[in-house]
């Protein structure tokens, strides 16, 4: 770990703001709004239950199990943790068994790669789109991609068709920029050859990429005009899954752990638990060992932006949240090795305030991402080329490092150099930003919307050392006056419940 001093003074709320009671039970500092039916209270998240079943997501092609279903899970969790009603857990068993119908292998539907696993696939937003240019007979001949923004949007004009050469004009809604090209040739020996013409106009802004689907590419008769459409492609990204093991994970080893619960759910953990761990396994071909450190790193010609590189922190930690359950249950070495890699990762990109607070970056940076990479390294298929980004984590992202960091703690994996102590101070120093306000990066910079600011109390489990959190994120609730409508507002409330009744000493 760096130490880097930073001009970040404490952000603290004064305990004494006009309005605020202190809550039953938790020490100095914990001043709160709190309401009798107040966000920290069971009615609230049985309100944001509500609400999020009520969206009835089917599957993860839009990333609603990723960001909704797993958010959901893991606060029932946190709500039979805080009050011990298994009510929370009869109903954490039937969205699991929902979960388990629909997989891909289910489903009876594959990825990229015609794998059908016990994953969820996703697509739209996440992946890229194809369209595809035939020559003058119908056959396929130019595969065209947008790896970027609704990429399902793009579109690909043919016009003025000659012989063998036409207009190419491409667009995206997502971009003011439009690419128009004549005398477009699908002859690979012509210096306007579509594959040339169309990979130069590849920008980080303009993701346009193409590929020659042919066995063997030479002269043709030019396409016929019109205007061909994009088809999202499916992938399964580490993250999504690991965001779904991890509640099945740690229901699992909850159950296992708890005597007069096995009678009741041992058969529901046990499938929950071999759900986990087979959904993880699904990546493992994903994850790379270099120098101790640990990643996922994206397979090369997946259709997603940023193929072939590594993965920034959050989305590495996903499946390894998930891992930490699973090393409790299984004491499996395989699990412990990734996380310790991982953890060492991450121990390294990260840099200490003065005051002993953590900041880190969203790419870590041994990342190709974090450093910027050229087309000659070929890296990328679908993303040839970018600049480094070295933007720092916001609040939403770095709240899955830290579940991580939590879960790898309590299974007795640690780093020597990481101080959970110190992502507390974080929070209380550069997150808080006013009495109802946080900012949107870890390090007190930019500005946080209401809908960024209520992922805040997903840094709960951290108020075992400082209740100053949970007192900040009940007020940012109250603030926002937030109307529960998606399965992390759930998780948020969730969290908000399990502070209030220290249910730390229990988890």
């Amino acid at each position: 770990m760096n130490s880097e001093p930073r001009p970040i003074g404490r952000r603290a709320v004064l305990a004494g703001a006009a309005g605020l009671t202190v809550a039953a039970g938790l020490p100095y500092g914990t001043a709160v709004a709190a309401p009798e039916s107040g966000y920290d209270q069971p009615p609230a998240f049985a309100q944001a239950q509500q609400a999020y079943l009520a969206i009835g997501f089917e599957h993860n092609e839009a990333g609603g199990y990723a960001w909704g279903e797993s958010y959901f899970l893991l606060g029932l969790l946190r709500m039979y943790q805080a009050y011990g009603d298994p009510a929370y857990l009869d109903t954490f068993v039937d969205r699991a068994e929902h979960l388990a119908a629909t997989t891909d292998r289910a489903r009876g539907v594959t990825d990229y790669r015609g794998r059908s696993g016990p994953v969820w696939r996703t697509s739209n937003a996440y992946t890229a789109a194809h369209g595809v240019i035939t020559d003058g007979t119908g056959a396929a001949a130019i595969q065209v991609r947008w790896a970027g923004a609704r990429a399902a949007e793009s579109t690909a004009e043919i016009s003025e068709v000659a012989a063998d050469t036409f207009t190419l004009t491409l667009r995206n809604p997502a971009s003011a920029t439009v690419i128009t090209r004549t005398g477009v040739s699908l002859d690979p020996a012509s210096p306007n050859y579509a594959v040339t013409v169309i990979n130069a106009g590849y920008g980080p802004g303009l993701r346009w990429t193409a590929i020659d689907l042919r066995d063997q590419p030479a002269v043709a008769p030019a396409p016929a005009a019109g205007t061909i459409t994009f088809t999202s492609q499916f992938y399964v990204y580490a993250v999504h899954t690991g965001m779904v093991a991890y509640p099945l994970a740690l229901f699992a080893r909850i159950v296992a752990e708890t005597p007069k619960l096995r009678h009741r759910y041992g058969g529901a953990a046990k499938r929950a638990g071999a759900a986990a761990a087979a959904a993880i396994a699904f990546h493992d071909e994903e994850f790379r060992i270099v120098d101790g450190v640990g990643d996922y790193v994206w397979p090369k010609g997946a259709p997603i932006p940023f193929d072939g590189l590594i993965q920034p922190y959050n989305q590495s930690h996903g499946p390894g949240q998930a891992m930490a359950e699973l090393y409790r249950l299984t004491r499996a070495k395989s699990y412990r090795q990734k996380i310790t890699a991982m953890l060492e990762g991450f121990a390294r990109g990260v840099t200490s305030t003065a005051d002993g607070a953590y900041v880190w970056n969203y790419w870590p940076p041994h990342s190709e991402l974090y450093n910027g990479y050229a087309a000659a390294d070929q890296l990328s298929t679908y993303t040839p080329f970018y600049s480094a980004v070295r933007s720092i984590e916001d609040i939403s992202h770095a709240a899955i490092t830290i579940e991580f960091l939590a879960a790898a703690h309590a299974a007795g994996i640690r780093h020597d150099d990481l101080d959970l102590p110190a992502v507390a101070k974080t929070f209380v120093d550069n997150v808080i930003r006013s009495e109802t306000e946080v900012w949107f990066r870890i390090d007190g910079s930019a500005d946080a919307v209401p809908g960024n600011a209520v992922q805040a109390a997903r840094w709960m489990l951290y108020a075992r050392y400082d209740t100053e959190i949970y007192a900040q994120c009940l007020r940012v609730y109250d603030a926002a006056a937030l109307v529960p409508s998606q399965g992390s507002h759930a998780l948020g409330i969730g969290y908000l419940n399990w502070a209030r009744k220290e249910a730390w000493r229990r988890a």
